[in-house]
């Protein structure tokens, strides 16, 4: 930018305006325009930057739950299947096991098992919060020695 210093104090235009306040105001008024049009950028810039970052953090909201929400999945998965083991272990003690609740911590699950001769069908549902799993088990229990003959995934 240029600084122009005038030593003429009293030229003056034909109608008689004073030429120095004249050229003052033409000067402040670009100046004031440029300010304006910078002012306006940085606000367009600043809203487009607050939109691209409200939906990072929405996205990654939407990030956190899905994470959550397998964590709680797995943990569900992992402990019906623990309901099932367990089953099998009680079943090996005695063999006229009939099923019960077990809990741990936030986790519990109900598991019920049938008779039919040596046959055994064992049903394990286990629940975390608001996560549910189910899995059942086809079994014979012979002299203390079990056979698995299957072991699935329940939909419910």
């Amino acid at each position: 930018m240029k600084h122009f210093r005038f030593q003429i104090s009293d030229f003056r235009f034909v109608d008689g305006s004073n030429f120095l306040l004249y050229l003052k105001s033409t000067i402040y008024n670009q100046k004031s325009s440029r300010g304006i049009a910078a002012l306006v950028t940085i606000i367009v810039v600043g809203a487009a930057a607050l939109l691209m970052a409200m939906s990072a953090s929405i996205l990654g909201i939407g990030e956190l739950d899905m994470g959550y929400t397998a964590q709680k999945g797995k943990e569900t998965d992992v402990f019906a299947d623990a309901c099932v083991e367990e089953a099998l272990h009680r079943l090996r003690l005695d063999s006229n096991y009939m099923g019960g609740s077990l809990s741990l911590d936030a986790n519990s699950c109900i598991i019920s098992v049938t008779a039919n001769g040596n046959d055994r069908t064992v049903v394990a549902t286990a629940q975390s919060g608001n996560y549910f799993e189910k899995r059942h088990a086809q079994l014979s229990v012979t002299n203390n020695v079990i056979t698995l003959s299957s072991w699935e995934v329940l939909s419910n």
